[in-house]
């Protein structure tokens, strides 16, 4: 059984650089990623079939491990609805693209393995309150910003908390987005949450953060609610998440080195 203490651990800089080899690190300026993105292929990542939109510019801006769970409450039909996620984000960029599938399974499997009294938000909290170098910030959902009532909610992702605490704009800093191509997870859908492509949402003409432009995310550890009945309107469940995100464009696109 591991301790909380090892699953942090796992995630702190020390491990993160040392885990697997990678190559010297090559620091980004300002707020940006710890090391340079511009190695980075999303198409090296994700087969070309799953045919997502591609990315407007031709390397990421942050690469990020997310940690936490996925949420859901029980319909009117008795079946799990989903109703967002609570995840912690950590840099990852200093860890060679060939091993980020396989680092971000070796998480999930300590954070599957960790007692169910651990939740997301305690994840959140330590991550928080130590501030490390890997923490961007937290991912979560909120409300339809466009129509409070109607009844949807919407991906953010928040590095307010974290690594832009002190930014000058906080519209910076976070970016909503909407999900506009799914596709079920390659190795196991049924456990495993889909693989997204997601773009920022406008409200009212203009982006609603401007952290990205676009959000894919894959890697998928976890996240997908059993197929199982429950008490309508009653319950609801907590499963244990861990993927990547990554991020392109967005007000931090120039601050990777090329170095």
């Amino acid at each position: 059984m591991f301790s909380f203490k090892n699953l942090l651990s796992a995630l702190s800089l020390v491990a993160l650089v040392h885990a697997l080899p990678a190559k010297p690190i090559q620091r980004r300026t300002g707020f940006g990623s710890m090391c340079s993105t511009t190695q980075f292929n999303l198409s090296n990542s994700v087969p070309a079939d799953f045919n997502f939109t591609q990315p407007n510019t031709t390397f990421p801006t942050f690469v990020a491990l997310s940690v936490g769970t996925q949420n859901y409450t029980c319909g009117d039909d008795g079946t799990w609805s989903p109703i967002g996620a609570i995840t912690e984000l950590y840099d990852i960029s200093c860890i060679p693209q060939e091993e980020h599938a396989n680092f971000t399974t070796m998480i999930a499997d300590m954070w599957e393995n960790s007692p169910n009294t651990w939740t997301s938000e305690d994840i959140v909290l330590s991550t928080e309150a130590a501030n490390g170098p890997t923490a961007l910030g937290m991912h979560y959902w909120i409300s339809d910003p466009n129509n409070a009532t109607s009844g949807k909610i919407f991906a953010k992702w928040d590095f307010g908390m974290s690594r832009m605490m002190e930014v000058t704009d906080m519209n910076t800093a976070f970016v909503v987005c909407s999900e506009t191509d799914v596709v079920p997870d390659p190795i196991n859908p049924v456990l495993n949450s889909a693989w997204l492509y997601e773009p920022v949402l406008y409200v009212d003409g203009q982006k609603d953060g401007q952290l990205a432009d676009q959000v894919y995310r894959f890697n998928s550890n976890g996240g997908s609610a059993p197929n199982t009945t429950c008490r309508a309107n009653f319950d609801f469940l907590q499963v244990k998440s861990t993927l990547n995100f990554w991020f392109y464009g967005g007000a931090w696109v120039n601050t990777t080195s090329s170095s």
